[in-house]
């Protein structure tokens, strides 16, 4: 995967939380957080490494990826090499303006970011893993008697095989510290809020 698809899966998260638009998932498959019951679970993209964030680069994360979602490499069908390079010089310009030193660095600081948030439980705001959500999610998912049974049957297995793929590493606590702290604007930012 290049770092230019990366980036762009990185910020069409909102199709892998539902609205999240931070990292590329590495942890969502694994470690998504409890989904409505008419979602269903995402596969998982390749993982980043994790870094050390700081508050400067979460508030880079918030402010690039709006303008990184409007970019277009080409129909995905149909890859035009010219479109994609330009996309990625655009992409480059746009993280380096908010903070970054590349798109690479860029994405492991979202990759860190959506690990952490993979493990947070939205109703408590804490950091409780990913195992427990996904058991969260699959008994809702199991409970719902609205959903087509196809889908259904699709995301449970999903969910299955995240769970038999074990926890992932837990992040450092100073990285789940500053996530949990700015987790509303994280979860604002990511269309992820609870409905009322």
């Amino acid at each position: 995967m290049t770092i230019l698809s990366r980036a762009l899966h990185a910020v069409s998260l909102s199709a892998l939380l539902a609205g999240a638009v931070l990292g590329s998932g590495a942890a969502l498959a694994q470690a998504k957080p409890p989904a409505a019951p008419d979602r269903a679970p995402t596969a998982a993209p390749e993982p980043g490494r994790e870094i050390a964030l700081t508050q400067a680069q979460i508030d880079g994360l918030l402010v690039a990826q709006p303008e990184l979602a409007k970019l277009s490499g080409g129909a995905p069908d149909k890859p035009d090499p010219k479109a994609e390079a330009g996309a990625q010089a655009q992409a480059e310009a746009i993280v380096k303006r908010n903070g970054f030193a590349s798109l690479e660095e860029f994405q492991d600081a979202s990759d860190t970011v959506d690990a952490v948030l993979g493990g947070i439980d939205p109703e408590t705001k804490s950091y409780v893993g990913a195992a427990p959500l996904l058991k969260k999610q699959l008994a809702a998912l199991q409970a719902d008697k609205t959903m087509p049974a196809k889908e259904k049957a699709e995301a449970v297995k999903e969910i299955k095989e995240a769970l038999a793929a074990g926890e992932p590493a837990k992040p450092s606590p100073s990285n789940i510290a500053l996530v949990t702290k700015n987790y509303a604007r994280l979860s604002a930012a990511m269309g992820d809020e609870p409905q009322k």
